[in-house]
């Protein structure tokens, strides 16, 4: 069997799409290979092999911090040299983030074709750096800046890769909350969590009416150094709350939620586009470029969710919206229907078909 190497950084924005790619793979017969750091080790399911490396950024406020960066970067060369004498893959695909950065430069030394593919609408350091060793680089938005001259003529407008299991949401259509129901609500703040999620959000159900609290369902995705916290203070306001350090069946959650709130990396906003799920988007104040605020308020132009800054992520605000909008079938169903025009066609579809005609001798450098 043909193996393909899938390297990526280790949060679920780098592994997720490659997830989604290494599915649509295996259809094609082919056998994938995941290279990422011990994080992302964690969120790769355990039908695919994967080898852990080192791996940081070089670049840092001091000088120590470089050089150790530059160390764990020349270990991990060292290691995915043993990761590609063992399964001797027919190409590289990275998806950016620092781990993936040794898997293509040593794929490259090789003499594999490789694809680079970025998540966001601005090109990430990784994958700037690594454009000039690639045969493609596979873009998620047309709109997408920062791409160096070299690599203009590489492009491919692919999309975002998003799991099977999120299309297959979509096909059964959204149901809002029926009249005194229960309120299913998935909380997420991104793979690694997100303090503040942790904070505001238990106090704001809190301070929802007792008959509205009374009906909800909470899955929520917790930090670890706050999940006590946040089991008592749900607990404190009688709210069925079930609490996770990660989901590691997020198209099944998904599929239950009558309302998400979440952050709105790329990733997170496909995810909801494939599912039809509506959501209200609290962008991470400090991405590169501010990214996060482009993809929710292109979320929100078109009604498919509503952006709510992190600055103006009050208990009391976030209350009110929460309240208003489970309270409101109609806004919900209309959400659910037209976020769903943000998702392209099957794109990791379109990253195995290029990767299976690079493997059959269409490289195009």
């Amino acid at each position: 069997m043909r193996t393909i190497l899938l390297a990526a950084g280790g949060t679920g924005g780098h592994v997720f799409p490659a997830v989604a790619v290494a599915e649509a793979l295996t259809m094609e017969g082919i056998r994938p290979v995941f290279i990422t750091d011990r994080r992302g080790k964690n969120m790769i399911p355990p039908e695919y092999k994967s080898w852990t490396i080192l791996a940081a950024s070089p670049y840092g406020s001091h000088l120590g911090i470089r050089l150790r960066g530059i160390a764990k970067l020349l270990l991990g060369s060292l290691q995915t040299c043993l990761a590609i004498l063992w399964h001797r893959p027919g190409m590289v695909i990275g998806f950016g983030g620092y781990p993936a950065v040794p898997p293509v430069m040593i794929g490259r030394l090789f003499g594999k074709p490789v694809i680079i593919h970025e998540q966001n609408a601005f090109l990430g350091r990784a994958n700037r750096f690594l454009s000039a060793r690639g045969d493609v680089l596979a873009l998620s938005w047309p709109e997408t800046r920062n791409i160096p001259a070299h690599a203009e003529g590489k492009i491919l407008l692919a999309g975002m890769p998003v799991r099977s299991g999120f299309h297959e949401i979509s096909s059964k259509g959204y149901s809002p909350p029926d009249k005194d129901g229960p309120i299913h609500i998935l909380i997420v703040g991104g793979s690694l969590g997100a303090r503040v999620f942790g904070e505001a959000v238990p106090e704001a159900i809190g301070r929802l009416p007792e008959t509205l609290r009374a009906r909800l369902r909470v899955t929520h995705q917790v930090r670890e150094d706050q999940i006590e916290d946040v089991r008592a203070e749900y607990a404190r306001h009688d709210v069925r709350a079930d609490l996770h350090l990660f989901i590691s069946d997020m198209p099944a959650e998904m599929e239950k939620a009558h309302l998400v709130i979440c952050r709105a990396g790329a990733s997170s906003v496909a995810e909801l586009a494939a599912a039809g799920r509506p959501a209200v988007l609290v962008p991470y104040p400090h991405a590169m470029d501010d990214h996060q605020t482009a993809n929710a308020m292109a979320a929100a132009r078109i009604g498919g969710g509503w952006c709510v800054p992190e600055s103006e992520m009050s208990a009391g605000s976030l209350a009110g919206r929460i309240a208003s909008l489970v309270s409101d079938p109609g806004s919900l169903r209309k959400a659910a229907l037209a976020i769903g025009k943000l998702s392209p066609p099957d794109p990791a579809r379109v990253l195995a078909s290029k990767a299976l005609e690079l493997l059959s001798g269409g490289r195009k450098s």
